[in-house]
């Protein structure tokens, strides 16, 4: 019965990595292939749409010299590293604010902080496309990343850190005549960097798949990111290459994967002792 019940198990989570792991699968496979084998192989479906028969570099080829994608992933990593380090600086000082400073009305500002995660992107983007050019921030790329370093979700998940953390050890500073600066630097902030490393990654993922605002506030074409980049290859009298899109696609992931799986052992834990779970 046991093992019945191990092989079902098994069973399951097979078919449930298939289902995630199957489009990925077909993208990589098809990033490999020709413009008339990407379809065929598809219609009807069968294996050779996840394996990448007769392979081929050359969308990768014409991608890297026909296009500016290797300036595009440049960019993307800018902008995604300084939206995660001002995120951190930000959301930690503000969630330092919220647990330790006592003040009138701190949990109605924190209720009104949150309220605006529920906000869709779509409602924002005017006011924020105003509000950035009006700065003369637009087609820069501190202009993709400065309107989502206040994120609500980033406060929420360090709030919740913060609270974890005895008071003791800030007493006993306070009493040695420490300031809240210093209790902050060294003594809070020391013991919560797997979720500040957590709302790191988040933050990374969030800003590097983001396509909507940097298509609206950025026009010139060296100032793009990865993801505006790929979807506008194409020229818009021809039909799209899309082996060659595929393997922009590919590009893009790949960056997203490997820190994942570096990372992935503090995400856990970060979502875990956060008050975050599943």
């Amino acid at each position: 019965m046991d093992l019945r019940r191990t092989v079902s198990v098994v069973l399951i989570i097979a078919a449930i990595a298939a289902c995630f792991l199957a489009p990925y699968a077909w993208v990589v496979s098809s990033s490999f292939k020709n413009q008339f084998n990407v379809f065929s192989d598809v219609t009807p479906l069968s294996w050779r749409a996840f394996l990448p028969v007769g392979a081929t570099v050359e969308n990768y080829v014409s991608l890297f010299e026909r296009t500016n994608i290797l300036r595009a992933l440049l960019n993307t990593a800018i902008v995604a590293g300084g939206q995660v380090i001002l995120t951190l600086i930000l959301c930690s000082m503000a969630a330092y604010a919220l647990t330790r400073i006592k003040f009138p009305g701190a949990n109605i500002v924190f209720v009104l902080i949150l309220l605006t995660f529920l906000l869709p992107i779509e409602a924002l983007m005017v006011p924020l496309y105003q509000v950035v050019s009006g700065l003369g921030l637009s087609n820069t790329l501190l202009g993709i990343m400065i309107p989502w370093i206040a994120s609500p979700f980033g406060l929420f998940m360090l709030k919740q850190a913060f609270e974890e953390l005895p008071v003791e050890l800030e007493d006993a500073a306070r009493i040695d005549g420490a300031g809240h600066f210093r209790i902050f630097v060294s003594i809070v902030l020391p013991n919560v960097k797997v979720p500040m490393l957590t709302l790191g990654l988040i933050t990374f993922l969030f800003s590097w798949n983001s396509f909507l605002w940097p298509l609206v506030i950025v026009q010139s074409p060296a100032n793009q990111i990865i993801q505006v980049a790929i979807a506008q290859q194409g020229s818009p009298t021809q039909l799209p290459n899309w082996g060659e899109t595929f393997a922009g696609a590919t590009v893009a992931t790949l960056p997203l994967i490997l820190l994942f799986l570096l990372l992935q052992k503090y995400f856990t834990q970060g979502m875990a002792t956060s008050g975050i779970k599943g």
